[in-house]
């Protein structure tokens, strides 16, 4: 239920954080994911294409080399997305995203009351945002999904790549190496701006919810922070919009650019608005 909050002397509050907790188990699962299917991919792959097969291959008979390679890679992908099946995937995001999306109602809830007087109890039970909370961690289990089947399809092809150019089962094994460690990489950074994602819009979600329609955009204010989010910081802008900036030419949320740490000031609105 969409209420239209205001005092009288207007006020504003930062919005919620996000559980640092919640982002490492995020990350710890995305990157074991990733650690799981690059070991069994070397084992069961790469480290199975016995000698019989390598001399096929030197005698340029790629095309056999290639597709019993390739069929071996077909076998792992279907045990991979049965052991990281679409509702494993669902239920770990969905447990994960209802914690953070608790913490997120509880702060702004309580900051609220503490300003309004109105229940942070009576604002949660009304607040009828179930719709936009499934959407996100939906959109959330796609990109986990996502990173497990691009890890499988990207070790497949890179190494047809690297056997399409003459190389050895030594240039395998080395360029399979660089890419398990980017993958993780990957993963780990990647789970955590999905969560700040989250965090952001459920955010932005409520605040319009209660009737709050402005914000000012909040830097680390520290030297890791971007030099186009740095020129919005302390800057008013709309929720329903975003704040514009001809340093990026992007209308942009806090917290929801990669890996950005930015946040907002909630505006409540006075009597007179």
């Amino acid at each position: 239920m969409k209420r239209n909050i205001k005092t009288g002397s207007g006020g504003a509050f930062k919005s919620p954080p996000y559980a640092k907790s919640q982002e490492r188990e995020f990350g710890r699962m995305a990157e074991k994911m990733v650690e799981v299917i690059s070991t069994r991919f070397k084992n069961q792959v790469i480290k199975d294409l016995d000698k019989k097969t390598i001399d096929k291959f030197a005698d340029a008979q790629a095309g056999n080399y290639a597709r019993i390679f390739l069929a071996m890679s077909k076998r792992l992908t279907k045990k991979m997305i049965r052991q990281y099946s679409d509702k494993k995937i669902e239920h770990f995001v969905d447990n994960l995203l209802q914690k953070t999306n608790r913490s997120n109602r509880q702060h702004i809830y309580d900051a609220v009351e503490k300003r309004i007087g109105i229940s942070s109890v009576e604002l949660a039970a009304t607040e009828g945002l179930s719709a936009t909370v499934t959407a996100l961690e939906l959109e959330t289990s796609q990109w986990v999904k996502k990173l497990r089947d691009d890890t499988l399809s990207e070790y497949t092809a890179n190494t047809l790549r690297v056997m399409a150019q003459g190389g050895s089962l030594t240039d395998v094994m080395a360029s399979f190496a660089g890419m398990t460690e980017k993958r993780k990489n990957h993963a780990k950074f990647t789970a955590r701006n999905q969560i700040a994602n989250f965090n952001s819009l459920m955010t932005k979600a409520r605040a319009q919810n209660l009737g709050i329609t402005e914000a000012l955009w909040i830097t680390s204010r520290d030297e890791r922070v971007r030099p186009c989010h740095k020129v919005r910081d302390k800057k008013k802008f709309t929720l329903s919009e975003g704040l514009y900036s001809s340093c990026d030419g992007r209308s942009l949320l806090p917290g929801v650019d990669y890996q950005c740490r930015c946040t907002y000031e909630l505006i409540i609105p006075d009597d007179e608005d």
